[in-house]
């Protein structure tokens, strides 16, 4: 071939429209399962992985007909999919067809969103469009298309990930509360600013913020969190009131469904502290932001209209393919902080978003993702969705506790729950022994991890059922065991609009079966630690997914 028939457009049509109908079939291919072998992953090993993709630099190139070949048996053979109804971990589904088709023909148009003219001239207006609509659905001041006039009026902007949105929001909140950072620099202020948050249950993008801002990671101030995992708000006043000697708070995060129980903080209660003491709140809506579209359940989100920042995940909840986060804010001209242009932002001279975007110069058009799926399913349609969630994850939980096998760590309240294999007779055998000695403690609580992480292991390389794991401080002693290390735990979330009740019982079945397997095994073991002076010596390690990043 020659080079030129690498590139669109080609002269013969019906070659050109014949090979992207190939294409669409091997993705379909993978959508349907015939690819994968009907699993969500077929597993490989890291060293493996490695050597399927290991070659030296090609010299010479390949017919495209034999690139589908290579995209299919090698890159979508052995990629996870998220859809699938046995995935049961990160709500990532990605499969509404209009934001597939979006995400599709933006790649055709190639927007680039740092620029109006000759750049993205109608991209430019859906966008800002689509930041009025959630600044409608957050609770904020809002306004129609033609009533805004310049770019200082454009409240938020769209980001790679809940990671960058929220750094973006310390940012924003650091250079409103200390201005002359931006001439001078953090050395200038002779304090260390200072964020509050819940440790338990905050994202790691805020430490990861304070070090890459160069504020400092112990410029973090951690608050208590509550035995349901949630911000203790005594806590977070007692830090406003006396921070560490040195340290100046200039942000409070509140967290609308955290990454590891999904639990909601009392985010009225939080602005209202903020506003006492004149500090900038921050809400990480990342995963409960979806409750918004949903006037049943965004209640649970009371008082976020008062937060002065809120970083928004579609990709998590609104089943959008990867990327797509927003981050919002309560007054308008925020981000024209961030400007070398201010006069011509301000005075509608300018709609080059690029100037008010800190962190991004070029970007693509990922906002048509979103915008394209409220025109397809408006609210009605959107809500629905996010209902049916609600009532099959409270099926689910249903379903995980009444099985016996598991000790639950939090109730079902959004959309995920944690919970470690420690079946009920062996719980109740461990709580009827009066003098266990904390040695004996630690013990069932090293056998519990090994479990939970054994039975989830075999689940996830079988390619047949994905649940999350990481570790989690059991801050309700659900266990009964009084410890202050974390767990290895299991996590499952609803995030497909495509399953049903009877697809989740019949994806449960298969972890209920390895619960039962190893019952025995376990009491055995636990009765050792009990009752003999057997000495078991377990370690987990292979923690699998970004909820357990720390």
């Amino acid at each position: 071939m020659d080079y030129g028939d690498y590139f669109l457009p080609l002269a013969d049509q019906k070659q050109q429209k014949q090979l992207f109908e190939q294409l669409l079939d091997r993705c379909f291919d993978f959508y349907s399962g015939k690819e994968r072998d009907n699993k969500f992953l077929i597993y490989k090993s890291a060293d493996e992985l490695k050597d399927l993709v290991q070659e030296d630099l090609p010299e010479e190139g390949l017919p495209l007909e034999n690139l589908l070949d290579v995209l299919s048996k090698r890159v979508g053979r052995y990629s996870i999919a998220q859809f699938d109804p046995e995935y049961l971990a990160f709500p990532d589904s990605g499969n509404s067809i209009p934001a597939m088709w979006a995400d599709i023909y933006t790649k055709f148009l190639n927007q680039n969103m740092i620029a109006f003219s000759r750049s993205a001239p109608i991209a430019t207006f859906i966008e800002i469009q689509l930041i009025e609509w959630l600044r409608q659905l957050i609770g904020y001041e809002y306004k129609s298309l033609d009533q805004v006039q310049s770019l200082s009026e454009v409240s938020g902007m769209i980001t790679t990930g809940g990671h960058m949105s929220n750094h973006i929001a310390i940012m924003s909140a650091l250079n409103h509360a200390f201005p002359e950072i931006k001439t001078k620099g953090l050395s200038s202020l002779g304090f260390q600013p200072a964020v509050i948050l819940s440790g338990a249950i905050s994202h790691y993008s805020f430490s990861s913020a304070m070090h890459h801002l160069g504020i400092g990671q112990d410029g973090l101030l951690i608050a208590d969190s509550t035995s349901d995992y949630t911000t203790n708000l005594a806590s977070v006043e007692e830090l406003l009131k006396n921070p560490p000697e040195g340290k100046k708070p200039f942000m409070v995060v509140g967290v609308a469904g955290n990454s590891r129980t999904t639990s909601i903080d009392d985010l009225g209660a939080l602005a209202k502290l903020c506003r006492k003491y004149g500090i900038w709140f921050h809400t990480d809506a990342c995963h409960g932001g979806v409750l918004l579209f949903s006037s049943k359940y965004r209640k649970m989100l009371a008082g976020i209209e008062e937060s002065d920042s809120v970083s928004l995940d579609p990709h998590k909840g609104l089943f959008s393919p990867y990327p797509l986060s927003f981050v919002m804010f309560k007054q308008r001209d925020t981000l024209t902080q961030f400007t070398r242009y201010e006069k011509e932002v301000r005075n509608g001279g300018s709609w080059d978003l690029g100037y008010i975007t800190p962190f991004y110069g070029s970007r693509g058009f990922e906002s048509l993702k979103l915008w394209l799926s409220i025109k397809a399913l408006g609210l009605k349609g959107l809500e629905k969705a996010i209902d049916d969630r609600q009532t099959l994850a409270y099926q689910t939980s249903d379903l995980i506790t009444k099985s016996g096998y598991f000790a639950v760590f939090n109730e079902m309240s959004f959309y995920r729950m944690v919970f470690v294999y420690y079946p009920a007779k062996i719980k109740d055998l461990v709580s009827q022994q009066h003098a266990i000695t904390p040695e004996q403690k630690e013990a069932v609580k090293e056998l519990i991890d090994h479990y939970t992480h054994l039975i989830n292991e075999e689940l996830y390389t079988s390619g047949e059922l994905c649940l999350d794991e990481f570790k989690l401080h059991d801050l309700g002693n659900f266990s009964g065991l009084d410890t202050k290390d974390r767990f290895v735990v299991m996590s499952l979330t609803i995030g497909n609009p495509k399953q049903h009740i009877e697809v989740i019982e019949q994806a449960l079945q298969k972890l209920f079966k390895l619960c039962e397997h190893y019952s025995k095994e376990m009491q055995d073991k636990v009765e050792d630690v009990l009752f003999g002076n057997a000495k078991h010596e377990v370690k987990t390690t292979n923690l699998y997914g970004p909820a357990g990043w720390q």
